[in-house]
Protein backbone atom coordinates (compact mmCIF):
# COMPACT_ATOMS: atom_id res chain seq x y z
CA UNK A 1 0.00 0.00 0.00
CA UNK A 2 1.33 3.24 -0.95
CA UNK A 3 2.21 5.96 1.90
CA UNK A 4 -0.33 8.72 2.54
CA UNK A 5 0.65 12.24 3.52
CA UNK A 6 -1.39 14.93 4.95
CA UNK A 7 -0.69 18.39 4.33
CA UNK A 8 -1.79 21.39 5.79
CA UNK A 9 -1.36 24.77 5.13
CA UNK A 10 -0.98 27.39 7.96
CA UNK A 11 -1.36 30.46 8.74
CA UNK A 12 -0.32 32.19 12.13
CA UNK A 13 -2.48 35.20 11.40
CA UNK A 14 -5.49 32.79 10.78
CA UNK A 15 -6.11 29.68 13.56
CA UNK A 16 -9.50 29.28 12.36
CA UNK A 17 -8.00 28.20 8.91
CA UNK A 18 -5.80 26.17 10.06
CA UNK A 19 -7.84 24.96 12.83
CA UNK A 20 -10.71 23.95 9.85
CA UNK A 21 -8.30 21.69 7.93
CA UNK A 22 -7.24 19.96 10.82
CA UNK A 23 -10.88 18.48 11.78
CA UNK A 24 -11.78 18.07 8.09
CA UNK A 25 -8.73 16.17 7.71
CA UNK A 26 -8.94 14.05 11.36
CA UNK A 27 -12.70 13.55 10.40
CA UNK A 28 -11.79 11.76 6.97
CA UNK A 29 -8.81 9.62 8.15
CA UNK A 30 -11.23 8.56 10.83
CA UNK A 31 -14.30 8.03 8.61
CA UNK A 32 -11.79 6.38 6.07
CA UNK A 33 -9.82 4.46 8.96
CA UNK A 34 -6.39 5.56 6.58
CA UNK A 35 -3.36 4.71 8.67
CA UNK A 36 -0.87 7.98 7.88
CA UNK A 37 2.78 7.94 7.11
CA UNK A 38 3.26 11.68 7.23
CA UNK A 39 1.62 14.85 8.28
CA UNK A 40 3.22 17.75 6.51
CA UNK A 41 2.42 21.32 7.97
CA UNK A 42 4.45 24.04 6.29
CA UNK A 43 3.29 27.83 7.39
CA UNK A 44 2.75 30.49 5.07
CA UNK A 45 1.54 33.60 6.16
CA UNK A 46 2.72 36.15 3.12
CA UNK A 47 3.05 36.04 -0.45
CA UNK A 48 6.86 35.39 -0.07
CA UNK A 49 6.02 32.56 2.18
CA UNK A 50 5.01 30.40 -0.87
CA UNK A 51 8.22 29.34 -2.14
CA UNK A 52 7.81 27.44 1.76
CA UNK A 53 5.72 25.28 -0.27
CA UNK A 54 8.40 23.34 -2.01
CA UNK A 55 8.94 21.81 1.30
CA UNK A 56 5.38 19.14 0.41
CA UNK A 57 6.74 18.55 -3.01
CA UNK A 58 10.56 17.23 -1.36
CA UNK A 59 8.63 15.35 1.37
CA UNK A 60 6.21 13.51 -1.17
CA UNK A 61 6.98 10.24 -2.52
CA UNK A 62 6.17 8.83 -5.83
CA UNK A 63 3.33 6.23 -6.04
CA UNK A 64 2.09 7.70 -3.26
CA UNK A 65 -1.02 9.64 -1.50
CA UNK A 66 -1.56 13.36 -0.32
CA UNK A 67 -4.65 14.44 1.25
CA UNK A 68 -5.72 17.92 1.83
CA UNK A 69 -9.09 20.00 2.43
CA UNK A 70 -8.78 21.84 -0.79
CA UNK A 71 -7.20 22.72 -3.88
CA UNK A 72 -6.13 26.44 -2.28
CA UNK A 73 -3.90 25.45 -0.28
CA UNK A 74 -1.29 24.58 -3.11
CA UNK A 75 -1.10 28.46 -3.74
CA UNK A 76 -2.37 32.13 -3.40
CA UNK A 77 -3.33 31.96 -7.16
CA UNK A 78 -4.85 29.68 -9.57
CA UNK A 79 -1.79 29.75 -11.67
CA UNK A 80 0.44 28.16 -8.93
CA UNK A 81 -1.98 25.90 -8.16
CA UNK A 82 -2.47 24.25 -11.27
CA UNK A 83 1.56 24.24 -11.36
CA UNK A 84 1.69 22.31 -8.16
CA UNK A 85 -1.15 20.05 -8.98
CA UNK A 86 0.64 18.79 -12.45
CA UNK A 87 3.87 18.84 -10.64
CA UNK A 88 2.57 15.79 -7.77
CA UNK A 89 0.34 14.01 -10.82
CA UNK A 90 3.00 13.66 -13.21
CA UNK A 91 4.95 12.36 -10.51
CA UNK A 92 2.15 9.64 -9.45
CA UNK A 93 1.48 11.34 -6.76
CA UNK A 94 -1.89 11.04 -5.88
CA UNK A 95 -3.87 14.04 -4.52
CA UNK A 96 -7.95 13.38 -2.90
CA UNK A 97 -9.38 16.65 -2.00
CA UNK A 98 -12.15 16.40 0.86
CA UNK A 99 -14.12 19.83 0.28
CA UNK A 100 -14.07 18.97 -3.39
CA UNK A 101 -15.06 15.59 -3.10
CA UNK A 102 -11.98 14.82 -5.76
CA UNK A 103 -9.55 11.64 -6.07
CA UNK A 104 -6.59 12.67 -8.61
CA UNK A 105 -5.09 9.50 -9.31
CA UNK A 106 -2.18 11.00 -11.96
CA UNK A 107 -2.02 12.82 -15.19
CA UNK A 108 -3.71 10.04 -17.21
CA UNK A 109 -6.58 9.19 -15.34
CA UNK A 110 -9.84 10.75 -17.17
CA UNK A 111 -10.92 12.78 -14.11
CA UNK A 112 -7.92 14.30 -13.60
CA UNK A 113 -7.33 15.24 -17.05
CA UNK A 114 -10.67 16.96 -17.16
CA UNK A 115 -9.96 18.70 -13.88
CA UNK A 116 -6.78 19.71 -15.11
CA UNK A 117 -8.46 21.04 -18.07
CA UNK A 118 -11.01 23.18 -16.25
CA UNK A 119 -7.86 25.00 -14.21
CA UNK A 120 -6.01 25.83 -17.40
CA UNK A 121 -9.47 27.30 -18.86
CA UNK A 122 -9.53 29.09 -15.66
CA UNK A 123 -6.08 30.38 -15.44
CA UNK A 124 -6.27 31.65 -18.86
CA UNK A 125 -9.72 33.52 -18.66
CA UNK A 126 -8.25 35.01 -15.44
CA UNK A 127 -5.41 36.43 -17.40
CA UNK A 128 -7.67 38.00 -20.43
CA UNK A 129 -9.97 39.53 -18.24
CA UNK A 130 -7.04 40.80 -16.17
CA UNK A 131 -5.85 42.62 -19.78
CA UNK A 132 -9.44 43.56 -20.32
CA UNK A 133 -9.62 45.74 -16.86
CA UNK A 134 -6.43 47.00 -17.34
CA UNK A 135 -7.29 47.69 -21.06
CA UNK A 136 -10.72 49.91 -19.91
CA UNK A 137 -8.82 51.54 -16.74
CA UNK A 138 -6.69 53.20 -18.82
CA UNK A 139 -8.90 53.97 -21.57
CA UNK A 140 -11.37 55.79 -19.07
CA UNK A 141 -8.46 57.45 -18.01
CA UNK A 142 -7.70 58.78 -21.47
CA UNK A 143 -11.25 59.78 -21.81
CA UNK A 144 -11.24 61.56 -18.80
CA UNK A 145 -7.88 63.52 -19.86
CA UNK A 146 -5.76 61.85 -17.63
CA UNK A 147 -2.15 61.27 -18.73
CA UNK A 148 -0.79 58.22 -18.43
CA UNK A 149 2.89 57.12 -17.45
CA UNK A 150 4.99 58.67 -15.46
CA UNK A 151 5.40 62.20 -15.80
CA UNK A 152 7.83 63.99 -18.20
CA UNK A 153 11.23 64.79 -16.57
CA UNK A 154 10.40 62.22 -13.44
CA UNK A 155 13.75 60.89 -12.09
CA UNK A 156 13.71 57.43 -10.31
CA UNK A 157 16.15 56.71 -7.51
CA UNK A 158 19.22 55.04 -8.52
CA UNK A 159 21.98 52.72 -6.30
CA UNK A 160 24.82 55.55 -7.99
CA UNK A 161 22.64 58.66 -6.09
CA UNK A 162 24.92 58.12 -2.98
CA UNK A 163 27.89 58.98 -5.02
CA UNK A 164 26.96 61.48 -6.72
CA UNK A 165 29.13 64.00 -5.36
CA UNK A 166 32.41 61.48 -5.54
CA UNK A 167 31.05 60.78 -9.17
CA UNK A 168 30.87 64.57 -9.84
CA UNK A 169 34.10 65.38 -8.73
CA UNK A 170 35.87 62.54 -10.51
CA UNK A 171 34.44 63.67 -14.14
CA UNK A 172 35.25 67.06 -12.83
CA UNK A 173 39.03 66.03 -12.80
CA UNK A 174 38.42 64.59 -16.47
CA UNK A 175 38.02 60.39 -15.30
CA UNK A 176 36.17 58.55 -17.74
CA UNK A 177 32.96 57.17 -16.66
CA UNK A 178 34.95 53.74 -16.98
CA UNK A 179 37.44 54.27 -14.81
CA UNK A 180 35.37 56.10 -11.85
CA UNK A 181 33.63 52.80 -12.50
CA UNK A 182 36.00 50.45 -11.67
CA UNK A 183 38.04 53.31 -9.25
CA UNK A 184 34.44 53.18 -6.87
CA UNK A 185 34.03 48.89 -7.23
CA UNK A 186 31.10 48.95 -10.15
CA UNK A 187 31.38 45.80 -12.23
CA UNK A 188 29.60 47.32 -14.70
CA UNK A 189 30.49 50.82 -16.52
CA UNK A 190 27.54 50.37 -18.37
CA UNK A 191 24.80 51.46 -15.86
CA UNK A 192 26.72 54.41 -14.67
CA UNK A 193 27.24 56.04 -17.97
CA UNK A 194 23.37 55.72 -18.65
CA UNK A 195 22.88 57.43 -15.34
CA UNK A 196 25.87 60.34 -16.16
CA UNK A 197 23.82 60.63 -19.29
CA UNK A 198 20.43 60.96 -17.97
CA UNK A 199 21.04 63.13 -15.68
CA UNK A 200 23.49 65.57 -17.68
CA UNK A 201 26.11 65.57 -14.57
CA UNK A 202 29.55 66.11 -17.29
CA UNK A 203 26.91 69.38 -18.67
CA UNK A 204 26.57 70.00 -15.37
CA UNK A 205 30.43 69.47 -13.60
CA UNK A 206 31.45 71.63 -16.89
CA UNK A 207 29.14 74.05 -16.45
CA UNK A 208 30.44 74.59 -13.09
CA UNK A 209 33.74 74.73 -13.65
CA UNK A 210 32.94 77.75 -15.90
CA UNK A 211 32.03 79.72 -13.47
Amino acid sequence: MSKIFTYIRKNLNNEKYTQEQEEAISKYISKKNLEIYKNIEIVINTPKDEKNILQLLENCEKNSTIIVTNLNVFGRTIDTILEIVKFLLQNKIRIIVIEQNLDLIDDKDMLSQMILSVISMTVSLERELMSLRTKEALTAKKLDGIALGKPKGTIQKSKFDEQIEKIEELLSVGLSVRKIAKLLGYNNHIGLNNYVRKRNIKEHVNGSLDN
